[in-house]
C-alpha cells in the first residue's frame, strides 16, 4: 500500500499546485446542540476549519467526539433532535445553514458528495445499484434515465467494479461490502462535486480492501482537484493519506496541524496518547499502551480542559479554566499554522 499511497499522495499535491490557495468551504464556530429531557445539550462547540481544493483534512477522534455530527451538519442531515446553535459554514458565497432547503438540495449529492459510514445502511435495499447511481444524475441535471444510467456503468468501471453493466443491475445485498462501498463512492462523485466528506469510508473493511479504497479516493482526488473532509478514529490511515489533521475531543478541536508536524511532534496529551497506541513496526511490545477512561458524557464534562480526567499533565490550571485553541508560533509543513488546546503545549 505504502508505495501506491505515496504515489498517489504526489499526484495530489501536484494538482493542488496548480490550484488557487483559497478555501473551497469555511467552517467558523461552528456550534451544535441536542436537546434531550434534562434540556439542551451542546455536542459541537466552536468547531472552524477550512477545506482547501486539492487537499486532504482529516478529523480524527474516538466514537462519540462529535466527528460525524460536524459532517452532518455540514450537509444539513441532522436529526431532528438536533440543531445549529452557532457559527456559519460558507461554501461558494453562500452560507449552507441558512439557504433554503429547496437551494440546498443544488449543494447536496452535487457540488458536495458524501460517502456515509455504513453503505448497507445508506443504500436503499429495493433498487438496483445502477438505479441509484443514475438517479442522482436525474435529480441535479435532469438526465434522461437510459443515459443517466450509462453513466453510472461508466462511473463504476472508473471505481474499479468488474463487470459493471451487471453489477449495475444487482442489489445491495448481492454485493460484498468492499463492492458496495465503491459503489457509494460512485454515487458520491458521479457529479464531480468540489468537496467530498468521507465518513468513516473503510470501516468493517479488511486491510486489503481498506487500502484500495483508500487508493481510489485519492486517484480521484488527483483527477477530480476536490477537497476531501476525511472522516477517522484510524491514525495510521490518517498518516499516509491527510495533508492536515484536526483532534476532536469531548465535540471541540484540541489540535491542528499539517500531518507531518503532527506525528513528528504532537502538541496535545490526547494527540500524544492516540499516537502512542499505535502498533511501530519493528518494535515489538507485549502490551500496546492504552489512554485511561474515556471520552466524558456531554452531560458530564469535566472543570476547565475537557480532557483533565484523563491527562497526566493535568493540575489545578487545566481544572480551573478550560484553553482555546492557542497558536504554538510555529509554522508546520506547507506553511500552515499549528495550534493546540491545552495549558501545557510547547511551541
Amino acid at each position: 500500500m505504502a508505495s501506491s499511497v505515496a504515489s498517489s499522495v504526489a499526484s495530489s499535491a501536484a494538482t493542488a499546485e496548480k490550484l488557487p490557495e483559497k478555501s473551497a468551504l469555511t467552517v467558523d464556530g461552528l456550534e451544535v446542540s441536542f436537546n434531550t429531557d434534562d434540556g439542551p445539550i451542546k455536542a459541537i462547540d466552536q468547531v472552524s476549519f477550512d477545506l482547501t481544493p486539492g487537499k486532504t483534512l482529516a478529523l480524527v477522534g474516538e466514537s462519540g467526539s462529535g466527528k460525524s455530527i460536524t459532517a452532518f451538519s455540514i450537509m444539513r442531515l441532522l436529526p431532528k433532535v438536533a440543531r445549529v446553535t452557532g457559527g456559519t459554514i460558507h461554501f461558494d458565497n453562500a452560507d449552507l445553514l441558512t439557504v433554503p432547503d429547496l437551494n440546498m438540495r443544488h449543494y447536496r449529492g452535487d457540488r458536495i458528495g458524501m460517502i456515509f459510514q455504513e453503505p448497507m445502511t445508506a443504500l436503499n435495499p429495493v433498487y438496483r445499484v445502477g438505479d441509484q447511481i443514475a438517479e442522482v444524475l436525474h435529480i441535479h441535471f435532469g438526465t434522461e434515465k437510459d443515459q443517466a444510467l450509462t453513466k453510472a456503468i461508466e462511473m463504476l468501471e472508473r471505481v474499479g467494479i468488474p463487470d459493471a453493466p451487471a453489477r449495475a443491475q444487482a442489489f445491495p445485498h448481492q454485493l460484498s461490502g468492499g463492492m458496495r462501498q465503491r459503489v457509494m463512492i460512485a454515487m458520491a462523485l458521479i457529479c464531480e462535486p468540489d468537496i467530498l466528506i468521507a465518513d468513516e469510508p473503510t470501516t468493517a473493511l479488511d486491510v486489503t480492501i481498506q487500502a484500495q479504497i483508500l487508493d481510489l479516493i485519492m486517484d480521484m482526488q488527483a483527477e477530480m482537484g476536490m477537497a476531501i473532509l476525511f472522516i477517522t478514529h484510524d491514525l495510521a490511515v490518517v498518516s499516509e493519506f491527510a495533508d492536515e489533521v484536526m483532534v476532536m475531543y469531548a465535540g471541540r478541536i484540541v489540535e491542528r496541524a499539517p500531518t507531518k508536524d503532527l506525528f513528528e511532534d504532537p502538541k496535545h496529551p490526547y494527540t500524544r496518547g492516540l499516537i502512542e497506541t499505535l502498533p511501530v513496526s519493528g518494535k515489538h511490545r507485549e502490551r500496546l499502551p492504552t489512554i485511561p477512561g474515556q471520552v466524558p458524557p456531554l452531560t458530564q464534562l469535566p472543570d476547565g480542559c475537557r480532557y483533565s480526567n484523563r491527562c497526566p499533565l493535568v493540575d489545578d490550571e487545566c481544572r480551573r479554566k478550560e484553553p482555546g485553541l492557542l497558536d504554538m508560533g510555529a509554522m508546520g509543513a506547507m506553511g500552515a499554522e499549528r495550534f493546540a488546546a491545552c495549558w501545557k503545549a510547547q511551541p
